[in-house]
């Protein structure tokens, strides 16, 4: 478990999850900063170093942790992506 930095409130994902939000993650691998597109990093975690642990890009959406396990805020990401698909 861990919590996330919200970077771009925008996000459709992000809508009424608060800053710093507990998550759980379960991965040994994370994209570096770097590697991805600055507009393009919607949340960020840090665990021994910061990585990006929302991004999107147009309609496509990644998180590095699982919703699906991350309790109500989890279901709340799940829950605005459903909305957000369904416009």
């Amino acid at each position: 478990w861990n919590t996330i930095k919200i970077r771009d409130y925008s996000c459709p994902l992000l809508g009424d999850v608060p800053d710093g939000s507990l998550l759980y993650f379960a991965h040994s691998y994370y994209a570096k900063m770097s590697d991805v597109e600055v507009g393009s990093i919607d949340a960020e975690t840090l665990y021994g170093v910061v990585f990006p642990s929302i991004i999107s890009k147009g309609s496509i959406f990644a998180t590095q942790f699982h919703p699906e396990k991350s309790g109500e805020v989890g279901l709340k990401i799940l829950k605005n992506f459903i909305q957000y698909i369904r416009r």
